[in-house]
């Protein structure tokens, strides 16, 4: 995920935040391929001093193709890490060294980090089954990733950025 955020001199910040997907942990002896792909969570202007947080949503994307044999219903966990932030429990954009506070939760209230499940944070887990077995048919899992930067923090103009590593583990 790379997360973007922009200070105009006249103070209204603009945060953007796109979430880009890292696939890892390669399919062993399962009847499926598997990918995870993800669609922007662009949080638009941030006002410091509105005093409601800033809200956005965007979307991520399990994937499966059967590839023949073995099983027909592939479990998947799907966790969510931060290149700026040491846990889940609190990340961060940055720019230089300036910080604005924000996290992505996997439910519709923002109260479930979605996260690596250390640090009382949550995975998403689920299965797939592909295809009905003939040809190469893939079936796929949508997740809403739920975006959330809190009211009335203070940085300091930039453009502001993270990056959220997703890992596909199936």
């Amino acid at each position: 995920m790379s997360v973007h955020r922009r200070v105009s001199a006249v103070g209204v910040r603009h945060v953007r935040a796109v979430l880009a997907g890292l696939v890892l942990a390669p399919c062993v002896a399962l009847a499926a391929d598997c990918t995870a792909s993800a669609t922007a969570v662009g949080f638009g202007v941030y006002d410091a001093a509105l005093a409601t947080p800033d809200d956005s949503a965007g979307s991520l994307t399990v994937s499966c193709t059967y590839t023949g044999g073995g099983v027909r219903d592939v479990p998947y966990v799907v966790t969510l890490g931060s290149a700026n932030s040491p846990s889940p429990a609190t990340r961060w954009l940055t720019t230089g060294s300036f910080r604005l506070y924000y996290n992505l939760y996997r439910d519709a209230a923002r109260v479930e980090v979605w996260g690596d499940g250390t640090a009382g944070s949550f995975v998403v887990s689920g299965s797939v089954r592909p295809g009905p077995g003939v040809g190469n048919e893939t079936r796929s899992n949508t997740y809403t990733v739920y975006g959330r930067v809190p009211a009335q923090q203070d940085a300091g103009v930039g453009n502001y950025a993270d990056t959220i590593f997703v890992t596909l583990t199936f």
